[in-house]
């Protein structure tokens, strides 16, 4: 059961990996017969490349409109590439006028709030974001869940989502497992910040 923090418009713009979660995402999308554009950035990795082609193709083949941006930069010295390319993906998304879906669930958001309350303030990933106008439904459901959605398409996983330098990696894959034996209805936790917070359009669908 996927449960929707926030109305879908009809016509959107779907950021898009082509990894697990947005290539749901997208099933959701077209299943709910909303107009999609994929849009994907390829960050300039050998990954991106494989990505940017693998999209590129898909939609093709489904008659998908895409479109991508290629970064072609360098990441300043003294700046991490997280941020540095979510602030490049960031400006690519700022050229669309349509609302951009990110394909964010809920053990994203247990991950972020774990990583900033160690940082001494907590908080919940944003439902919504003005500049650009970004969504993110799927907040309020888990990753098991979401991922029953994918059940044709293919998809195709970042290696680097497994390298624990990257604290949201480490997170995903060491810290997290241990706060869940600690607190095995952290999901649950987090999910209720959200719907407490009272400014839901929450749908099950």
């Amino acid at each position: 059961m996927i449960q929707l923090a926030c109305k879908i418009p009809r016509k959107v713009v779907l950021a898009c990996s082509g990894g697990k979660d947005s290539m749901s995402a997208l099933e959701f999308l077209l299943k709910g017969r909303r107009e999609v554009t994929v849009a994907h950035f390829n960050h300039g990795t050998s990954h991106g490349r494989h990505a940017h082609n693998f999209l590129e193709k898909f939609c093709n083949d489904n008659d998908l409109n895409f479109t991508a941006e290629v970064n072609n930069d360098q990441c300043p010295k003294g700046v991490s590439k997280e941020a540095f390319w979510r602030d490049k993906r960031y400006k690519f998304f700022q050229t669309f006028s349509e609302p951009v879906v990110m394909a964010h669930h809920l053990n994203d958001a247990v991950e972020w709030w774990i990583f900033s309350s160690l940082r001494g303030n907590p908080n919940l990933i944003p439902v919504t974001r003005k500049n650009p106008n970004i969504l993110r439904p799927f907040l309020l459901t888990p990753k098991q869940e979401f991922h029953k959605i994918l059940k044709s398409y293919l998809h195709i996983d970042d290696p680097s989502n497994q390298d624990t330098s990257f604290a949201r990696n480490y997170i995903r894959h060491e810290l997290g497992p241990m706060c869940l034996h600690v607190n095995p209805g952290l999901q649950k936790t987090v999910k209720n910040l959200y719907l407490r917070k009272g400014k839901l359009d929450a749908e099950v669908k």
